[in-house]
């Protein structure tokens, strides 16, 4: 793609970044999901009560195209380290790239904790018409490097002196997708899954994870063999994983459809309109030979 219109998309892109403040405590009231600054969505722990105390952190992030990124998190103040993020590879460009995180937290105790998550990001050698919006400024006076970065909190608490933890898994199961062939690019992806989910994801091709939040469609398929696990994440943290299903795609155009038929009918029908046909035309011959 030409240079200067990923600038100029660039450029759309940080405009529209809100101008807000970039440190906030949210407030969840629920399992929802929590919408941080920076593009970063946490599925877990959201500000809720958990009655384990083994938590993964569960994030989805929106990476900006010419943005260079960095994720980090703590747990009451203590440095966790990087959230490793995974993305799902896309031939064709795209002004936001759907990134997944997921890392295991350390055995916390009961009672309160926050998570905190940090957020920056780098855009460098940056030549636009118009500056970068706030919260990106220049590194230096008249730079063309720029940084922003966000600094986001969660509550939320851990008792598990109320019974039984959960630690089983969701199970998925009853995959729309199956073990064939399919002459379509278009595949709905359906499933069924044991217990409530906070979160759910797909892996095709062993790629990175695409979140999803239910039933979906695999779209976009190319010629060949594919395959695909479903992934999903309890409100306790934990993560079930379904079989993982080997199908392929053949040009609609070139397929072959084969219907099972109980006797070959149309074979049967067709011998025997042949027969009527040459009994006919025995039979004129013979009446013609006859007269003469």
């Amino acid at each position: 793609m030409n240079k200067a219109i990923v600038l100029a998309i660039v450029s759309v892109f940080i405009l529209l970044i809100p101008l807000g403040v970039s440190i906030q405590t949210i407030k969840a009231d629920s399992n929802e999901p929590v919408v941080l600054g920076g593009g970063v969505t946490v599925y877990s722990p959201v500000n809720t009560t958990y009655s384990t105390s083994c938590l993964n952190l569960n994030v989805t992030f929106n990476a900006g195209a010419g943005v260079r990124d960095s994720l980090n998190y703590s747990i009451d103040g203590k440095y966790g380290g990087p959230i490793t993020l995974a993305f799902n590879d896309t031939p064709s460009f795209h002004m936001f790239s759907l990134e997944t995180g997921l890392v295991p937290l350390p055995e916390l105790s009961n009672g309160s904790h926050r998570l905190t998550v940090y957020v920056e990001g780098d855009l460098n050698d940056y030549h636009g018409a118009n500056p970068p919006g706030a919260p990106f400024k220049e590194t230096a006076p008249g730079s063309a490097d720029y940084v922003a970065s966000w600094v986001d909190t969660v509550d939320f608490t851990i008792d598990s002196s109320g019974g039984t933890i959960d630690s089983a898994p969701p199970i998925i199961v009853n995959l729309s997708i199956e073990n064939q062939t399919y002459n379509t690019t278009e595949i709905p992806l359906n499933f069924t899954v044991d217990k409530s989910i906070s979160q759910g994801a797909y892996s095709l091709d062993g790629k990175g994870n695409v979140t999803i939040v239910g039933n979906s469609t695999l779209t976009d398929l190319s010629v060949g063999a594919h395959n695909v696990t479903v992934y999903a994440w309890d409100d306790a943290g934990n993560v079930g994983a379904s079989q993982t299903v080997n199908f392929t795609v053949v040009n609609a155009s070139t397929a072959t459809v084969q219907m099972s038929e109980p006797f070959p009918t149309a074979l049967v029908i067709a011998a025997f309109v042949a027969s009527v046909v040459a009994v006919v035309l025995t039979i004129l011959v013979y009446v013609k030979w006859i007269k003469r």
